[in-house]
């Protein structure tokens, strides 16, 4: 049985175009569902910030008035 050698394997080998191609192509879909994943969690986390800031607030300026209230009497 002949058996051939690393290079003699090597020297025909060639890539596989289309495979490339759409393995770049898949990584490209992923990359951009996880681009879009980000920019949706960021938009959700600053909306959720901001309505406890703007919570906060209300509690602030309602302890505030409640405050200022007693101090008149």
């Amino acid at each position: 049985m002949e058996r051939k050698t690393k290079q003699d394997v090597d020297s025909g080998w060639q890539s596989s175009t289309n495979g490339e191609r759409a393995w770049k192509e898949a990584t490209d879909r992923v990359s951009s569902r996880n681009a879009d994943a980000r920019k949706a969690g960021r938009i959700e986390r600053e909306e959720y910030e901001r309505g406890r800031e703007d919570e906060r607030r209300a509690r602030a300026a309602k302890r505030d008035a409640k405050l200022l209230g007693r101090r008149k009497k």
